[in-house]
């Protein structure tokens, strides 16, 4: 476990950088998905 937190402490950088890809993938998930219903929805109503 001390390894793994002396590894954090020197990357601090790329756990910053993974957390915010995350957050953009999903991101980016969630308006595809969301789109994909608009599209539907559209293809429905016409």
């Amino acid at each position: 476990m001390d390894g793994l937190y002396n590894f954090l402490n020197t990357h601090q950088f790329y756990g910053l950088l993974a957390i915010i890809l995350i957050i953009w993938a999903g991101i980016f998930l969630y308006l595809k998905n969301i789109s994909s219903k608009v599209s539907k929805l559209q293809k429905d109503n016409s």
